[in-house]
């Protein structure tokens, strides 16, 4: 796998369960962490693992143990050259609910760095069920549309997005794809399964 689809498959997964959080340290100064998150801990290995293969970076898996729940696993490194590398190509700093968006370089690149985004985004935010069909969710509506359109090159159908009203107040959106569609998009997402060894 090129170092740019492991970039774009890295920038999925942390548009799923990642974030650039705007945080201080005890003197006031900004501290520019990478922070990922996920109840499999295989995930947040992968996630790990992509770190130090892009950019040399070592970090330190921690876990989160909590009452009558699953171990959340997470990892924090900060690092202010990555941070800005990440923020730069137009990763949302902080809360990225409502701005977050599919980067322009994964946009115009290759198939295959859109197939990894995607599949990067699949891992995290997405679900394959038992009916071999795929179901998306964001609280983004813009971002989940552009998601929409990617696979769109790879299906030849752009889905619509469909908006749900969680506990009578939150918006939150979801793109679902038909076993067709989910065959179709599995197989050029194959690259990235081979990489992080996942199912």
């Amino acid at each position: 796998m090129e170092q740019n689809e492991k970039f774009a498959l890295l920038l999925g997964m942390l548009s799923g369960d990642g974030c650039l959080p705007i945080s201080h340290s005890g003197e006031g100064y900004r501290d520019y962490h990478i922070s990922f998150c996920n109840t499999d801990k295989r995930l947040v290995e992968s996630f790990q693992k992509l770190l130090f293969e892009l950019f040399n970076l070592e970090s330190k898996l921690l876990v989160n143990q909590r009452v009558k729940r699953k171990d959340l696993y997470y990892i924090s490194k900060r690092s202010k050259e990555v941070y800005f590398k990440i923020s730069g190509i137009g990763f949302p700093e902080g809360v990225k609910r409502d701005v977050l968006r599919v980067p322009k370089i994964i946009k115009s690149g290759s198939k295959e760095g859109k197939s990894a985004f995607i599949y990067g985004f699949l891992i995290t935010d997405g679900c394959l069920r038992k009916n071999k069909t795929i179901l998306f969710h964001s609280g983004s509506k813009v971002f989940l549309e552009e998601i929409s359109k990617l696979i769109g090159e790879f299906t030849k159908i752009i889905k619509p997005v469909r908006e749900y009203v969680q506990r009578e107040k939150y918006k939150s959106y979801q793109l679902n794809l038909n076993k067709k569609e989910t065959e179709v998009l599995l197989e050029h997402c194959r690259r990235g399964t081979m990489v992080l060894h996942l199912p």
